[in-house]
Parts: C-alpha cells; structure tokens; sequence
C-alpha cells in the first residue's frame, strides 16, 4: 500500500499555497503549451474562470495575447527554452476591452518538460510612466536643440530673469565679451552695459525698435551694438524672464566713418583741386620772375634777402599745389603689378635718407609675409603713401622707441594687411576722425602741412583698400593698411 509521506504532503501543500496566493498571475504549461495550473491572481487579471481555461493551449485560450506582440518570444519559449521578459504597452486583454499595460514573462524548468508564465496587468500605469520617459527625452532633446540653436546665433543672445541676473549666455557673447558663461551666470547685466543703469528700461521691453548701447568687454575695452530688449512669457501671459538680442555694430560704425570721411575728402579734393589750378599759373610767374630777379641782383644786395625769401615760398607753394594735383588725378593710369613688400623696403630707405641720424633713436623691426602676393598699384603712390605714414610714427617718437612693420596675406578674402605700428605719445581719442583730413596737424610747425596722412588716405582708397587706425595716449598708434590683391 502506497503511501505519501507527512513531509512530502506538506511540502506539496505549501507549494500549492504559495502559487496560488502569488501577488502575480502564473500559469504552469507543459511541453506543448497546454495550461496545467493557473492561480488566482491570473484568474482576475484574466477575468475568466480557470475551468475554462485549463486543459487548452496557451495558444487557445490567449490568440489575442500572441497577435499583440508575445507571438515569437512564445513560440521559443517552447522550442528551445528561451526566457522572455516583455511589456506591451496599450495591450488589450483577451476577455475584455480595456487599454492597459501588459507585462509577461517566461520561463522553462530544468527538464523543459513544464514552462511557468508570469503575468502583470497595471491599467495605464506603465504606460503613463513610459510616455513620461519619452516626454522627458523629447524635452531634453529639444532643450539640446535650442541650446545649438541660440549658441549658433551670429548675434549676441542673453537672458536673465526679472531681477536682471544673467541666465543665459550664449557663444557669441563669450567670443564678443571674452567672459565664459560660468563668469557671468547669477551675475547682474549692468556691468556688459555702459551707463545703463538698473533695472533696465522696463519701457524698452515693449519698444519694437533697436536701441544703441556701448558694451564692454571684459578687457574693459568697449563697442557699439544695437540693443532689443524682449519679456520672456509663461503660458498664462506673466512676464518670467528678459532676452538681449544685441548686434556687434563694430564694422558697421568704422565702415560708416570711412564712407563719411570719404565724402568729406571729396568735398575737400574737389576744393583742392579748383584752388590748385587757379593758383598754379600766377605762382609759376612769381617762382620765375623771382629768380629772374635774383639773377639781376648782386651776391651782396640788400633787397636779394627779400628775392630770395619770395622765391622759397613761392616753390614750397609750386610743391604742395603739385602734390595735391598729382593726388587727384586719375590713379590708375600709373598702375601695374606691385610687390608690396618691397615697396615697403624703399619707403624704409627713403625713412632713413630723411631723418639720418635722428633715426637711430628708433628701434625698426620688420615682418614681411613671404606668401604676399602682387596687388596691381602705383609702386610710387604706395611709397609715398607708406612713407607719410612712417614719418609721422617716426616724429611721435622724438625720444626715441619701437616702429614695428608688418605685412600679411590673408588668402581667403584676397587681402594684403599692411601693420605699421609705434609707441610714440599717441593720439587723443577726439582727433582720430579728424587725423586724415587736409591740413590738420596735431603739431603746428613751418614744415608740417597737415597734408601727409589725408594723401595716404587717398592713396589707398584708390588702391580699393582702407585704412583703420588705433591710438592710445603714452601707448602708441597702430596703422591698419588693407589693400585688394585682386
């Protein structure tokens, strides 16, 4: 007589018990994927009675299930063994309509000759918190985004919050203002913004137009930019933050400048060149008839003083009424193809044949570009021009210092940039807009005429280049010659 034992019974028992008191449904299937057992919770979760489930296949009882995405991972399950873990999001159960989040799991007993499936129902739930996830992705993907976005703006883009503290702060303004954003985060905006004070102007926020500011950088140095101030809202319509939209207008002013003064060297050489003419034949007669007299004169007359002094004068006067008209002529008759490099060695010979020992005080140093290419200009013209520029760098020094001349081809816009810099007395910021027009001299005296800076202007202007100059009192000037090499 066959009999189980107490241990064994019990053991079976507190199996039996446990499955069917797991907080998950579990339904046990042998090798052909009939159902054997099917516990409680699976019987709620499935909504149908277990003795109408057991006794059929997985497959006969749940088609719904398999077509909603477990199909494959069930079919290898049996084969071969192969545990699953799967969760199907807006799964709909096989006896019932209601969307919910389904997550299954399987796997085989050592034999394979029984298979356990595990299975949880949370209506909504994993799906909330999956749709989440992805809202979150997209968000910070967006965020990502709009950080490329705003740091790829060719404008400078700040923002701060309602108490003018700085938020944001993209790449340009670190390139602009030489801070990087950790310098300027949590820090008020009143110190990017010259003789602004704070709070900023809350009536620029709803002023559509652009407003002028000077900006400083942090080298203390300052630029001028266009301002348009923004009120950042929420989705109710408050005000939350502020958004800087400003305009490095830098080239735009110094571009603005040069055509001014442009139009004023116009008006100027036009004057110029009326005066010249009408001046040129009656001071042809005066040098002539100077001379005639002083040939008449004796060595030792008391009057050839005066003829001399009369003929001085008047061949200065012959001097500058040619060198204006020789300026206003047409340029480009004279052109061909020009080595700037060794122009600047001639206007270098001709420095040191004019000041003689009186440039050994100063200090020259040259760096010529190599790869300078040939510009199509007047060799002399250029001489002339580069040479004014250098005597005037030469008289800043007259105790001596550094005159430093450099040359530089920048190939991808098709320029030469000629450098002459010096660290004479410099010029006081209210002349620099004045340093190239006819007749102004920082320093009065009989040979100065005020007329070497403004022909260098000229020079090159009707070369197709510019000149750009910086000056510093008790620091020295910087010329900035940019000629087209086409």
């Amino acid at each position: 007589m066959n009999r189980k034992s107490p241990i064994k019974n019990k053991t079976l028992s507190f199996a039996e018990d446990l499955i069917e008191n797991l907080p998950i449904g579990m339904m046990l299937l042998d090798k052909n994927g009939k159902i054997l057992r099917m516990n409680e919770k699976q019987e709620e979760a499935s909504q149908i009675g277990r003795e109408k489930i057991i006794g059929k296949t997985f497959s006969e009882a749940f088609p719904r299930t398999l077509e909603q995405g477990l199909k494959r991972h069930y079919a290898k399950l049996l084969k071969d063994g192969t545990p699953f873990d799967l969760i199907i999001d807006r799964y709909i159960p096989q006896y019932y309509s209601k969307i919910i989040t389904y997550r299954a799991r399987g796997s085989a007993f050592s034999s394979r000759r029984y298979f356990i499936l595990l299975h949880e129902h949370a209506v909504e739930l994993g799906q909330e918190k999956r749709l989440v996830e992805k809202r979150t992705k997209e968000l910070q993907e967006s965020k990502k985004f709009l950080e490329s976005l705003i740091d790829s703006s060719p404008n400078i883009v700040i923002s701060t919050d309602l108490s003018d503290e700085v938020l944001i702060f993209n790449q340009t303004a670190e390139k602009i203002f030489g801070y990087v954003e950790e310098e300027v985060i949590k820090r008020k905006i009143d110190y990017l913004l010259k003789d602004i004070p704070l709070p900023i102007k809350r009536d620029w926020g709803n002023s559509p137009g652009l407003q002028d500011v000077i900006c400083v950088k942090k080298d203390q140095t300052t630029f001028p930019a266009s301002l348009r101030i923004s009120d950042i809202k929420n989705t109710r319509g408050k005000s939350i933050a502020k958004l800087y939209l400003l305009s490095d207008l830098t080239e735009k002013k110094q571009m603005e400048e040069r055509l001014l003064l442009s139009e004023k060297l116009a008006l100027y050489s036009e004057l110029m060149g009326g005066i010249a003419h009408q001046l040129n034949n009656p001071l042809i007669g005066v040098v002539n008839f100077s001379e005639m007299l002083l040939k008449e004169m004796e060595d030792e007359g008391p009057k050839r003083e005066l003829a001399e002094t009369i003929s001085k004068a008047g061949n200065e006067c012959l001097r500058i009424i040619t060198t204006v008209l020789s300026c206003i002529k047409d340029p480009y008759l004279t052109f061909s193809k020009t080595d700037v490099n060794k122009v600047l060695e001639n206007a270098l010979c001709s420095l040191e044949e004019q000041f003689g020992e009186k440039l050994g005080k100063v200090s020259i140093r040259t760096s010529f570009d190599q790869r300078v290419l040939s510009i199509l200009g007047d060799d002399i013209q250029l001489k002339q021009c580069f040479l004014n520029i250098m005597t005037n760098a030469v008289q800043a020094m007259q105790s001596g210092g550094n005159l430093k001349i450099r040359t530089e081809q920048n190939e991808s816009e098709k320029q030469i940039k000629i450098t002459i810099s010096d660290d004479g007395i410099g010029i006081p910021k209210e002349f620099l807009n004045k340093i190239f027009l006819p007749f102004f001299s920082l320093k009065k005296s009989p040979d100065r005429h005020g007329l070497g800076l403004s022909f260098a202007y000229q020079i090159v202007k009707n070369h197709g280049g510019y000149i750009n100059i910086k000056s510093e009192i008790g620091a020295g000037t910087t010329f900035t010659v940019v000629l087209p090499t086409s």
